[in-house]
């Protein structure tokens, strides 16, 4: 598994000429960009993320398809921004000059991979990425690499662990670890409307049904696809449970519009 890897990260000119014309680093936005992840400290001194922004572990990211010399699919969201505004409710507080933050890959599925400013490919354990100081703001491009040799044609979730290190002066502890989840499914739909055809009916009741699997135990629709499991979890999973459950069915049947 390494040494595959590992034979994709000699081709950097490559990886240089294809994010040109396919999925760069984004220019600089606003502080606090919504979109993206939101990077502070505690009033202990460890690295946090906010609530506020982009939370990894609540969201799943939709990379869209690129062509050309990247293959598969991929996108530049969401990046890293400094905190600006405390935010005590949550302990979570602006950075402070001389830190430097970077960060670190915890655990990575096959196939996929972060790619930064440098055009360094992060896929391993102990590899990382310096994000910037106190103002930090910046984007990586997210990769699943449909050319790589374990690339999984029936996957359509791969996860991304990280945390943050400060090697600054500043000397934050290190960030708990936090998963991003990116897929190549569609997900603009609106939750409960399994169907996606604007109203959430017996048509959808039917999907709940069929996704219905209790407490702490993952949906099996009929279909037996990861998409299909994927979508009862995005459009039923009411209480981010990681489930679909009796507890999902009350708040889904509020959603009837038929």
């Amino acid at each position: 598994m390494y040494a595959s890897r590992m034979a994709g990260k000699s081709s950097v000119l490559w990886i240089v000429v294809a994010l040109g014309s396919a999925a760069g680093v984004s220019a600089p936005a606003r502080a606090e960009h919504q979109g993206d992840v939101w990077v502070g400290r505690t009033a202990g001194g460890q690295l946090a993320l906010t609530p506020s922004g982009y939370v990894p572990e609540e969201n799943y990211r939709v990379l869209p398809p690129v062509s050309g010399l990247l293959h598969g699919w991929a996108d530049d969201d969401p990046g890293f921004d400094a905190l600006q505004t405390p935010e005590p409710q949550n302990n979570v507080y602006p950075l402070q000059a001389g830190c430097a933050i970077r960060l670190e890959v915890v655990a990575c599925d096959p196939a996929f991979r972060a790619i930064d400013a440098a055009y360094q490919i992060l896929d391993e354990p102990g590899e990382s990425t310096y994000l910037g100081g106190s103002s930090l703001h910046v984007h990586l491009t997210w990769h699943v690499n449909s050319d790589d040799p374990l690339y999984d044609p029936t996957q359509c979730v791969w996860q991304a662990t990280f945390i943050l290190r400060d090697t600054g002066s500043t000397h934050y502890t290190p960030s708990a670890p936090f998963t991003f989840s990116f897929t190549n499914v569609d997900l603009s739909f609106d939750a409960g409307d399994y169907d996606d055809d604007g109203d959430v009916d017996l048509t959808d009741y039917a999907a709940f049904e069929d996704c219905l699997a209790g407490p702490d135990t993952p949906p099996q629709p009929a279909a037996g696809t990861c998409e299909a499991e994927l979508r009862c979890l995005v459009s039923f999973d009411l209480d981010d449970d990681e489930d679909v459950d009796l507890a999902d069915f009350a708040q889904f049947a509020a959603l009837f519009t038929d």
